[in-house]
């Protein structure tokens, strides 16, 4: 009997211990972001930034300042070519050509933690 209770108690803990690891797990609330570049038409781009699990030693890279350095380094190279740029993996997606809309996915996974972010955005480049 005191076997069967020993496992019981164990497996209340163990039930105890899975949300609060879940609850350290949750996203970030998705950030708006927006930059300026002379290549797309309107002049204005528009990013959503999520972010899950920073770390504060890698908390930079959930910013939008930092996510604005890798914006501006793909705009004004009109990249349309997998690429790394302030810190991030940035992946095109070509939508259509004349005039040309690329959409970007960028991430940055942390080597030694848990950090994720994404920074999404879609542009029309100019015909210039």
């Amino acid at each position: 009997m005191r076997r069967n209770f020993a496992i019981l108690t164990a497996l209340a803990v163990c039930a105890l211990l899975v949300p609060a690891a879940g609850a350290a797990a949750k996203a970030s609330p998705a950030k708006t972001c927006a930059t300026s570049s002379k290549n797309v038409i309107g002049k204005t781009v528009t990013a959503t930034l999520t972010a899950s699990n920073v770390d504060p030693s890698q908390a930079k890279y959930a910013t939008c300042g930092q996510a604005k350095k890798a914006i501006n380094g793909l705009t004004s190279l009109r990249i349309e070519e997998p690429k790394s740029i302030a810190g991030y993996y940035c992946v095109p997606t070509v939508k259509s050509t004349d005039p040309d809309v690329v959409a970007y996915k960028c991430t940055f996974k942390g080597a030694d933690t848990a950090t994720f972010v994404k920074v999404a955005f879609q542009v029309k480049y100019d015909q210039d």
